[in-house]
């Protein structure tokens, strides 16, 4: 009977001894999957907000591509219009170009007329511009601002509430060193993200432009627009080899603001000659356009400014007293534009907007982070009382005492992958252009709590393990990935 009642006894104290180890590592192990679960989520708000980046700057680059199809489009328009009411007038007339040119120019140049049946044309492509510039620089770089301003917060928040989803019965956990002892405490040891995304100018040298040129290199309708027709029989004998023109000049090009301008023009260059200067091309201005917003005026006001016609002055003489233009190597429509500049459409707007990108400097490195988590002493079942007796004496659990804590580190990191390798072969750096960001988690280095010494075990310092279960249970805990734990 008394050995009986000894080995019952030992049984006793043995069963509470190992239920306080057993809550206590329970209670590391809910900790260490929460921190985990904490850590994965803030790596995959950076994700998303790096991700909506990425389609942010795409859909930039579409609306630079609208921009600058809207900007040809207004330029066009305006051309028809000059082009209708200079074939309305004769000058040239139609007939003329289809003897020189073929019935085909002639038929283009009478096409006109219904280009300028279009009423309004003009004032609503002004209207789509002004739209665009207003979702450009209005809601996409505003909410590219937002997203990079309100991503730690984000973060933080999501996490959180993650803690707060597996600790529904605690108080919402603190950042950084927490005075309530009611609660657990979350700290970041390490943080990569702040400076891994960064706004650039879209009008200076950069990623933006060139890839916005890029795109609009696909669309023959935004390139160059340049033909060249010659009438077959000569015309002078003093330059039998040269001919009658009609020359068609156009183009969309982005300027060096980051406005988009159209310029068309066309005209028949007649061959004439006299004694004064020989050979030279009597230019008609057939029709004409321009499109972009308010830039530089040097280049504008050192154009001379045009007569409508030529009835009280030769052409060539004007030409040689305001302007000093090349009446016979030219190669463009100078008086077409002229015209243009005098008649051009002026579009308020911003020009290319700032963009979000990744610096080279940082791109070889994913945007990582460390946390710790920090739970303590008095969260323990263990030490709660729990309806328990506790052991006392030389058998009384001294894992933990009040004013401990047990703390667990995780890591997780945003990183850039294809979802499938290029076809030329070659590595992709990580850029905002690409949606292609996803998070995991990683191996943690286990700073431990910032601002605690090594090793410290007094009030408020990390926690260990059970002193009698530390050796057993470390390898298992500090082996897996995604969480490092302390000693």
């Amino acid at each position: 009977m008394p050995l009986a009642l000894g080995l019952v006894s030992v049984g006793g104290l043995s069963l509470v001894v190992l239920h306080d180890h057993g809550n206590t590592v329970a209670a590391r192990v809910r900790l260490t999957h929460a921190a985990d679960a904490a850590a994965y989520s803030g790596a995959l708000v950076q994700a998303r907000a790096l991700n909506l980046l990425a389609y942010v700057n795409r859909t930039q680059v579409a609306h630079q591509i609208a921009l600058a199809h809207v900007a040809t489009l207004a330029s066009w328009a305006q051309f028809g219009e000059n082009e209708a009411a200079r074939f309305r007038r004769g000058n040239p007339p139609g007939m003329l170009i289809a003897r020189f040119y073929g019935p085909s120019h002639a038929a283009a140049y009478a096409s006109a007329v219904r280009i300028d049946g279009v009423p309004g044309a003009l004032d609503r492509f002004a209207e789509a511009h002004a739209r665009h510039d207003a979702l450009v620089h209005g809601v996409l770089s505003r909410a590219a601002r937002a997203i990079l301003r309100d991503l730690p917060e984000t973060r933080q928040r999501t996490m959180r509430a993650v803690l707060r989803a597996n600790y529904p019965e605690w108080p919402e956990a603190a950042l950084g060193a927490a005075t309530q002892r009611d609660r657990l405490a979350l700290a970041f040891t390490d943080d990569r993200w702040p400076g891994f995304a960064q706004r650039y100018s879209g009008r200076r040298d950069g990623a933006f432009r060139p890839l916005v040129l890029r795109a609009t290199d696909r669309y023959a309708f935004l390139g160059p627009r340049k033909g060249l027709a010659l009438n077959p029989w000569p015309v002078s004998y003093r330059c039998p080899t040269l001919r009658h023109q009609l020359r068609r000049i156009g183009g969309t090009s982005l300027t060096r603001e980051g406005s988009w301008e159209s310029v068309d023009t066309q005209s028949h260059h007649a061959l004439r000659s006299n004694k004064y200067i020989g050979c030279y091309y009597r230019e008609y201005a057939m029709g004409w356009g321009r499109v972009r917003n308010p830039g530089r005026q040097d280049e504008e006001a050192a154009l001379p400014r045009a007569p409508a016609d030529f009835s009280r002055q030769s052409f060539w003489r004007w030409v040689q007293e305001n302007a000093g233009w090349d009446l016979l190597n030219g190669h463009n429509n100078p008086l077409a534009y002229a015209y243009a500049v005098q008649q051009r459409q002026r579009w308020q707007g911003r020009g290319m907007p700032a963009y979000a990108e990744v610096p080279l400097s940082r791109a070889s490195r994913p945007a990582g982070f460390e946390i710790v988590l920090r739970q303590p002493a008095e969260l323990l079942p263990a030490l709660a009382g729990a309806g328990a007796s506790h052991a006392q004496g030389r058998y009384a659990y001294s894992g933990l005492a009040p004013g401990e804590h047990v703390t667990v580190s995780s890591a997780a990191e945003t990183y850039f992958v294809r979802p499938r390798p290029r076809e030329d072969g070659r590595e992709e750096i990580a850029t905002l252009f690409r949606p292609y960001w996803q998070a995991r988690l990683v191996a943690a280095r286990g700073a431990g709590w910032p601002g605690a010494s090594a090793g410290e075990l007094g009030r408020g310092s990390p926690g260990q393990f059970p002193r009698q279960l530390s050796r057993r249970f470390s390898g298992e805990f500090s082996g897996r990935s995604g969480a490092g734990d302390e000693p």
